[in-house]
């Protein structure tokens, strides 16, 4: 345990103390294949050679994993509702052009027909458009409330000695060199957002990491776990509210023309 009170990963214990190949020298890496109660196995790249750990360093490895494995497990628990945000992020430009064809096609007949077909069918068309603006407004709505909401969770955590590289904000192990805004722990497998805060806020960031540690030692009440379902909430808002709005000034706009 450190002073800030994070556990470190046991790759980064592993990775402390060199492990040198008896049969050809060259540093030897720790199967990542190994179970979670079996002997981690120490296997070298080069040569092949291939050995079981020494009892007391397999049994604090078996004991390290099994803590990951926990928060891990934890956070993923935690952060389930963001499975819908990631989806329809993946699908948002395609999405995008599908409802902006057939919203905007809706629209033109609706309006196109008024007064030359029954009002009904006008408002049936009507129904339609508002039901794609609306999910179109909740996908907004979700983007939003997670860059306000869940974002400033995901962020990394800065390195605790000047030089050092960020810690993951789940399992305070050392995130891996990146090129881009996000980057996966390669311990726990937690997603961390980087941004100029970490170099800009450290001694900040710092000292409310300590407070943190601090409230869950005493037993505090933390930050709001349901933040992670607010993006999904938010879509549901904004796309009912969005959806609401369109129909009755589409159903007005179509009554006047009429």
């Amino acid at each position: 345990m450190t002073d800030l009170g994070y556990a470190q990963a046991p790759t980064a214990a592993r990775e402390a103390v060199p492990r040198p190949c008896l049969g050809c020298g060259a540093s030897m890496a720790v199967a990542a294949d190994a179970g979670l109660h079996a002997d981690a196995t120490l296997t070298c790249r080069f040569c092949g050679r291939s050995e079981t750990m020494p009892a007391d360093a397999a049994a604090q490895d078996r004991y390290l994993r099994l803590r990951l494995m926990q928060v891990r497990r934890t956070r993923e628990g935690l952060e389930a509702p963001l499975r819908a945000y990631e989806m329809m992020r993946q699908s948002w430009g395609f999405a995008l052009v599908i409802f902006g064809v057939e919203g905007g096609w809706q629209l033109w007949q609706a309006f196109s027909t008024a007064g030359k077909v029954p009002i009904s069918s006008t408002i049936f068309g009507m129904l339609g458009a508002a039901g794609v603006v609306g999910a179109l407004v909740g996908n907004f709505g979700m983007l939003r409330a997670f860059r306000k909401l869940v974002r400033p969770l995901q962020q990394a955590r800065p390195p605790a000695t000047p030089g050092l590289v960020a810690r993951c904000r789940s399992c305070g192990g050392e995130l891996p060199p990146v090129r881009s805004t996000h980057a996966t722990c390669g311990f726990c497998g937690a997603n961390n957002f980087l941004d100029h805060a970490m170099a800009r806020d450290v001694s900040a960031l710092l000292a409310a990491e300590q407070e943190e540690y601090k409230l869950r030692a005493t037993g505090g009440k933390l930050a709001d776990s349901t933040l992670y379902q607010r993006p999904a909430r938010a879509a549901y808002v904004w796309g009912a509210s969005g959806a609401a709005a369109v129909f009755v000034v589409g159903v007005l706009l179509v009554l006047l023309c009429t």
